[in-house]
């Protein structure tokens, strides 16, 4: 499998430190999520070398309609290598679906040792 390998100015544009992780070591990233307003996060990139393992809505603690609640995505890496995970929030509807410009957030840059 390829991997992508970022330059370090590539690597700077990242706004969150980049993720440490092992081969076979689970890890996860939350987000928050507000299904109420018809959008929700969904993973729309991920390199060939890590795979999704769960997905996962909490919703607000508060129980006030509308709040907002967490995504939790957890992943794990299958061999070395390093790449992006991305997230866009997605309103699925008719007849094609809305995605949301993608914020600095929502893009992961994961080393895998």
């Amino acid at each position: 499998m390829s991997t992508t390998v970022l330059s370090q100015e590539e690597k700077k544009a990242f706004v969150l430190p980049p993720i440490h992780t092992k081969v076979g070591e689970p890890f996860s990233i939350t987000l928050e999520d507000n299904p109420s307003t018809g959008f929700t996060q969904a993973l729309t990139k991920l390199p060939a070398h890590i795979a999704l393992i769960e997905d996962k809505y909490f919703p607000s603690s508060s129980h006030l309609l509308g709040a907002p609640g967490t995504r939790k995505f957890t992943f794990v890496a299958l061999e070395k290598g390093e790449g992006t995970i991305a997230f866009n929030s997605i309103k699925f509807t008719h007849p094609k679906p809305t995605v949301a410009p993608r914020n600095p957030m929502q893009e992961r840059f994961v080393i895998v040792s």
